[in-house]
């Protein structure tokens, strides 16, 4: 057995069908939707469409042709006649499952694909070829298949059926997209997906965004400006363990850019000289546009101005509301008593993480066994994953004890970073996520550069980046994003930055002398 067979066989077919659902998902958000194409009025198009239909009515249908089985049983006496109703709304029961609860799930789960179109290549999407959200998934699949299917069925018989199904087919000869009478209202249509080559065996837990790159040689580029002291909440070593670390692997230029605090750039420019390395001033601030969360990197900066001040308080201000928000949620959610004061002991920033809750959760024998948690425990293979789950689960964005936090506007942390006489740089964090013409929309605020080469974002991601750099004519930023033992995987000097590219960063450290 081959090393790819190897690393297949590490999972289930569950995890790797929901990794290789991801990682589709992912590609298709960052360009793939920029070459994917509605269905058109041809005979290729109409086929795949139709044969994609009685793949998902056939799925649903199965409790019908069951009880078409048992039926057939009654009649030949080795089924009692009285089993007839029982019988009946069993397979009515299970056809309501089939078709308005699992068909609706899984095309949502599959981003707009249900097993039909999956197997014809099609997905559901938004008039601009976007992924649709889940609920609108959903919606578009109780409304436009589940419920009709039900309704009509049962009062109208199979007539009822057969006149649904033809005036939406009549409708969907009609659209110049093939759209049925509810993806007309949901405002969805059908796109053929673009070729999107996927290494099966590199299909791996999504909860490290670097863990596909795991296997990629981790080259040093000289130049690292995505760096975090223990002067952040997660960051672990201090200013001049960073400084050592850097000298010893030969980097050039490096900047350590604090969340939301600049006060460690005083001791960072008294310990470049002493180990003769570039020190650009830095510092990471959390920002929002519209819903979008965002990070503004700032370099060049002058540390000593007020506003850092500023920010670094209503940060830790905002954490501790945050945090106090997130116990009193998680308590009326599960019953269950949070030592507030013990977790404060332990927290250099007076704040209490999900992470903090998570592993007070885990740690607590008795918490252990509610089945809130146990839960988790049975459905996972090691702690680990079951932590990452019930984190994720609970105080996730949606979860029970999902704590919404509102931060500075993009617009504003630029003007901060420029009134002290910095530049203004757009992180990568979560870039994978936002749509380009947001990305677009944030350098228009006065964005000075982008970060393009990161450990955080994928390749399709990286390409984004470098052509609105290049159009718009911004500097080129690289990080490793580098925490320590805190976050693993992410090594200082490793920014996938490829060398060609370097000139391109070595001109941000030239920016201003």
């Amino acid at each position: 057995m081959d090393e790819n067979e190897n690393n297949v066989n590490n999972y289930s077919i569950k995890d790797l069908t929901l990794a290789y659902i991801t990682k589709k998902s992912k590609l298709y958000r960052a360009s793939g939707y920029k070459e994917a194409v509605s269905l058109g009025r041809n005979v290729d198009d109409y086929l795949s469409h139709f044969f994609a239909f009685l793949v998902d009515m056939n799925i649903c249908l199965m409790p019908v042709y069951l009880w078409v089985i048992e039926f057939l049983l009654i009649l030949t006496g080795l089924i009692p006649p009285h089993f007839f109703d029982l019988l009946f709304y069993i397979m009515y029961a299970l056809l309501f499952v089939t078709s308005v609860i699992l068909l609706p799930v899984f095309t949502a789960r599959g981003k707009g694909q249900s097993l039909g179109y999956f197997y014809f290549g099609l997905k559901l999407v938004k008039k601009d070829n976007k992924e649709a959200d889940g609920l609108t998934l959903i919606l578009r699949q109780v409304l436009g298949f589940g419920l009709p299917l039900m309704v009509f069925g049962y009062f109208f018989k199979v007539l009822g059926i057969v006149i649904w199904w033809a005036l939406n087919g009549v409708v969907v000869l009609i659209m110049p997209k093939q759209q049925t009478i509810v993806d007309i209202f949901l405002r969805l249509h059908l796109v053929r997906e673009p070729d999107m080559k996927i290494a099966f065996e590199s299909q791996r837990p999504q909860t490290e965004k670097n863990e596909e790159k795991e296997a990629d040689s981790k080259e040093i580029t000289p130049v690292d400006l995505h760096i975090r002291s223990n002067y952040s909440d997660d960051g672990y070593y201090d200013v001049e363990e960073i400084f050592k670390q850097a000298k010893e692997i030969g980097l050039e230029t490096i900047s350590i850019t604090d969340h939301n605090c600049a006060r460690q750039n005083a001791a960072a420019i008294q310990f470049a000289s002493m180990y003769g390395i570039q020190y650009i001033p830095g510092v990471e601030v959390d920002c929002q546009y519209a819903d979008t969360r965002v990070r503004i990197l700032g370099y060049y900066i002058d540390w000593n101005n007020p506003i850092f001040e500023t920010i670094e308080q209503d940060s830790l201000m905002r954490e501790k509301n945050l945090s106090m928000q997130r116990v009193a949620r998680f308590e009326e959610y599960s019953g269950v008593s949070i030592d507030v004061d013990a977790i404060m002991a332990n927290s250099r920033f007076q704040t209490i993480t999900a992470s903090d809750i998570t592993s007070m959760v885990f740690n607590n024998e008795k918490v252990r066994q509610l089945p809130f948690v146990r839960q988790y425990i049975e459905s996972t293979n090691s702690k680990q994953e079951a932590m990452r789950a019930f984190k994720y689960n609970t105080f996730g964005k949606g979860g029970p004890c999902y704590v919404k936090a509102n931060y500075p506007e993009v617009v504003d942390v630029i003007r901060s970073i420029h009134d002290a006489g910095g530049i203004a740089i757009l992180a990568s964090w979560h870039t994978d996520y936002m749509a380009d013409e947001i990305i677009e929309e944030i350098i228009d605020l006065g964005i000075d550069g982008i970060e393009c080469f990161s450990p955080c974002v994928h390749a399709e991601t990286i390409a984004v980046l470098l052509k609105l750099a290049q159009q718009k004519k911004l500097l080129v930023s690289c990080g490793s994003d580098y925490h320590g033992p805190t976050k693993k995987n992410r090594y200082l000097g490793v920014t996938y930055c490829p060398e060609k590219a370097i000139p391109l960063v070595k001109i941000m450290t030239k920016a201003v002398n």
